[in-house]
C-alpha cells in the first residue's frame, strides 16, 4: 500500500548538486523501492529508511514557467526519485512538465527504471535537445528482489529499442554493477544497438541501513556470494571493482564503444 500526499512545491526546477546546470524532481519519494537506493539517505534529520518505497509525495507548482536566461542548461530528471515510477501512469506530473518545455532550448537528460517513458515519445521527437537512458545491471529474477516496483529490465530493454526505433539518442547506466550477479559483458553486447553510449558505477553500500539490508538480501537469495560481499563492502577490498574497471575498459576501447563515465 502506497502512501499518497501533495505538497505544494515553489518550482519545477532547482540547481543541480551534479553538475553547473538544474534538476527536476517532480516527485518526493520512488514507489520502486530499489534496496540500494542513496536517495532514501540524502535527507537530513531523516530515520525512517524503511518507508522507502511505500510513500509518495506528489509536488504541485504554481506554474511550469522556465526563468529568463535559463538558456541551454542541462537538465536531469532526476536526482532524487524517478520521474516514470508507477504513479506517472495516472498523475501525469512528467507529462505536463514536457509539454511546457518541449520548445526549449535545455538540454534535456533522463533517466529512468520505467518503461512507462515510452508513452512520452510524441514529445521526445519535438524536443531540441534530449536524451534518454535506462539504468540497467540486473535479470529480471534479482530485480524482483532488489528493485521491488520498478519495471522489470526486459520491459526497460523493450522500451529502449522503441525510443531507439523513433530516432531518439538513448543511453544505459549499467548500475549499480552487483558483484558476481551483474553481467557486465552481456549487457553490452546486447545492447550495444539500441544505445548511443553506456555508463557505469559500483554498487554504494556507504550507509549502514543501505548496506544492511543488501547484505541480508545477498545472504538470503545469494548465499555462495555472501564471503565476498562481506570482503568487499565489510572489508573494504577494492580488488573486484578495480579489475573489472579495468577490463570494461579494455573491451569497451578494443570494439570502439562510447563510454562517458565509468566509477573512479
Amino acid at each position: 500500500m502506497i502512501t499518497v500526499t501533495r505538497t505544494k512545491a515553489k518550482h519545477f526546477l532547482t540547481k543541480s548538486k551534479l553538475n553547473d546546470g538544474l534538476t527536476c524532481n517532480p516527485y518526493g519519494g520512488c514507489q520502486h523501492g530499489c534496496l540500494y537506493c542513496y536517495a532514501n539517505y540524502t535527507v537530513p534529520g531523516r530515520s525512517d529508511y524503511d518507508a522507502w518505497g511505500k510513500a509518495v509525495e506528489i509536488r504541485e507548482y504554481p506554474n511550469l514557467d522556465i526563468p529568463r536566461n535559463t538558456g541551454a542548461k542541462p537538465l536531469i530528471f532526476s536526482s532524487a526519485t524517478d520521474a516514470y515510477q508507477p504513479i506517472e501512469a495516472t498523475e501525469r506530473s512528467m507529462r505536463r512538465i514536457l509539454e511546457a518545455i518541449h520548445e526549449s532550448d535545455l538540454k534535456v537528460k533522463i533517466l529512468t527504471k520505467g518503461a512507462l517513458v515510452e508513452r512520452d515519445v510524441d514529445i521526445f521527437r519535438r524536443m531540441r535537445s534530449l536524451e534518454v537512458g535506462f539504468s540497467l545491471s540486473l535479470d529480471d529474477r534479482a530485480a524482483r528482489i532488489f528493485e521491488p516496483g520498478a519495471s522489470a529490465p526486459s520491459a526497460r530493454i523493450s522500451a529502449l529499442r522503441q525510443l531507439k526505433t523513433a530516432g531518439l539518442k538513448t543511453y544505459v547506466f549499467i548500475a549499480p554493477i552487483f558483484p558476481h550477479l551483474t553481467d557486465v559483458f552481456a549487457l553490452i553486447e546486447t545492447l550495444r544497438a539500441d544505445v548511443d553510449y553506456f555508463m557505469f558505477d559500483t554498487l554504494n553500500l556507504s550507509h549502514p541501513h543501505n548496506r544492511q539490508k543488501i547484505l541480508e538480501a545477498i545472504r538470503k537469495h545469494y548465499p555462495e556470494h555472501y564471503p565476498a560481499y562481506v570482503r568487499i563492502f565489510m572489508d573494504k577490498d577494492k580488488t573486484y571493482y578495480q579489475t573489472l574497471k579495468q577490463e570494461i575498459s579494455g573491451h569497451m576501447d578494443a570494439h570502439g564503444l562510447d563510454y562517458t563515465y565509468i566509477y573512479p
